[in-house]
């Protein structure tokens, strides 16, 4: 669901932006981190796991869908999206987020909206797409600036400054994180602060720059240590690792590694325990042991399986020819197995190719099989129209004769003993029956489907002698083959025909039959 701001909208977010920036003090703040937080029915680093974590924020989720309360509600889904993320569970995450931005924008709160943006922007961060990342908390940065939320603004902000970073936009992510981190300090407390300057760390890391990057991962390390918050702070060590792995201080940086794998298998820290692995692949490799970073890399993909798929095979497969490289006994085994995983791969391929083009045959023999079906049946359907046209000519040609012996006094023996299948009064039969029109209306159909609701919708003034006559034009009759099937004179075919166009208002120069024919 994509969201998007009037004008009017955009303009005084920025006006209010601009505002939280000069007078932050004089404005009515909201901390939506606050609300959200106080109303958490699971307390802040509680040891429950996640199947606890899950059923106590779904019993809250319902108890606030069955009082009707949107904030609650919006609170319980944003519980539940923060308990999948946390398990490495996005696409269940994103689940709950949509349902959150539903109810915040159905309730017209740009300061809800905001947050749950943001928490898209969080998740596109964790699974590396830092474009979509960006987008979001741009977009979270102006509804929390129009909700009047300075925290969730800050937060937004700074954000906005990692992101760039790894999109190396770095003139960009200098810019929003000096224009967030005087927020930060205002409006957030001790956990913001750290996350700001963890972040701020990364980015001069990133730019190569790992002397710069040490002090603002020692004062954020220092920051989580004192509030007891182990995930943040191993984040912050895993940093501070790879700062020193970039300066090549492999003992140092294997040490702080090491302490993160403790403090993260005591507390069940699955996601960095990703980021540890990582780091520790890169290290080893650096220094040329290919074996323990073939260790770690199996270890990093047994976690990232479910997220990483192709390029899981694909990283552990490179791993695995830098290994045997160093252990020339198993060359030889090593080429007859690339050798049979190519052969494999195709085998797979060709497997595939054969059968795309069984398909791609079978889907030609079905189309052109419906197709010579229905051509058949379109002409066998045309045969049968003009059957019945040629029967229904013929039966008012004979009884128009008949008629005419009967007024002449000159009907034979024969013909009068067969009047009987036509009733006693021969003068007041009708030429054409309701059955023979029903007939002919319905093979007409099969023929040209939807023609006469098509003219009754365009002409719904014609009366039912009218639209008979619009049927035979269409089948381009003669006025004296008409005349004989409606039973009437041409005269009288001539005069319908004249009333017909001025029904239509046709101009002189308009035929009758092609607006019969066209449409």
């Amino acid at each position: 669901m994509q969201i998007k701001l009037t004008p009017k909208q955009k303009l005084y977010a920025l006006i209010s932006m601009l505002g939280l920036f000069c007078y932050g003090d004089a404005l009515s703040q909201m901390n939506f981190r606050a609300g959200i937080e106080s109303a958490d029915p699971v307390e802040k680093n509680s040891p429950i796991d996640f199947d606890e974590k899950v059923r106590l924020h779904s019993d809250f989720l319902k108890l606030a869908l069955s009082e009707g309360d949107r904030k609650l509600e919006l609170y319980g889904y944003l519980y539940l999206a923060q308990d999948f993320a946390l398990n490495l569970d996005y696409t269940e995450a994103t689940r709950y987020l949509l349902e959150a931005q539903t109810i915040a924008e159905e309730a017209g709160q740009p300061g809800w909206l905001g947050w749950v943006v943001h928490r898209k922007g969080v998740v596109a961060t964790r699974i590396k797409d830092f474009q979509k990342a960006s987008e979001e908390y741009g977009l979270a940065a102006t509804l929390c600036a129009e909700g009047g939320d300075s925290l969730c603004l800050a937060e937004s902000l700074e954000q906005l400054s990692l992101v760039n970073a790894r999109l190396e936009n770095f003139e960009k992510a200098q810019y929003y994180h000096e224009i967030s981190m005087p927020l930060i300090e205002k409006y957030g407390g001790q956990e913001q602060l750290g996350a700001a300057l963890n972040n701020f760390g990364i980015i001069h890391s990133i730019q190569d720059h790992p002397a710069e990057a040490i002090p603002y991962f020692e004062r954020s390390i220092d920051i989580y240590h004192q509030l007891n918050k182990y995930k943040e702070e191993s984040k912050a060590l895993n940093n501070l690792a790879d700062a020193y792995r970039r300066q090549k201080h492999y003992d140092l940086a294997i040490e702080i590694y090491e302490k993160c794998l403790l403090m993260n298998e005591e507390h069940q820290i699955t996601e960095n325990l990703i980021s540890n692995y990582s780091g520790l692949v890169v290290l080893s490799e650096e220094r040329g042991d290919y074996q323990t970073a073939y260790e770690y890399m199996g270890k990093y993909y047994d976690l990232r399986d479910s997220i990483a798929g192709e390029e899981t095979n694909r990283k552990i497969a490179e791993l695995e020819v830098q290994y045997q490289s160093q252990r020339k006994e198993l060359e030889l085994e090593r080429s007859r197995t690339a050798h049979l995983q190519t052969r494999r791969s195709l085998e797979i391929s060709i497997l595939v190719i054969i059968s795309l083009l069984l398909l791609a045959g079978l889907g030609v023999w079905r189309w052109k099989t419906q197709t010579k079906m229905v051509g058949r049946e379109l002409l066998q359907n045309q045969r049968n129209l003009t059957q019945l046209t040629k029967i229904l000519l013929t039966k008012n040609e004979q009884l128009a004769l008949l008629n005419e012996k009967i007024s002449l006094g000159s009907i034979s023996n024969d013909e009068e003993a067969g009047l009987g299948e036509f009733g006693d009064n021969v003068y007041d039969l009708r030429i054409l029956t309701d059955s023979d029109w029903q007939a002919f209306k319905s093979s007409f159909e099969n023929v040209y489907p939807g023609y006469i609701n098509l003219l009754r919708k365009h002409y719904p003034s014609l009366s039912e002698g009218e639209e008979r006559l619009s049927l035979l034009i269409k089948l381009k009759l003669s006025s004296k083959e008409i005349a004989s099937i409606l039973g009437i004179s041409p005269d009288s075919v001539k005069k319908t025909r004249y009333r017909m166009r001025k029904k239509l208002d046709l101009p002189e120069s308009v035929r009758l039959e092609s607006v019969i024919l066209d449409l």
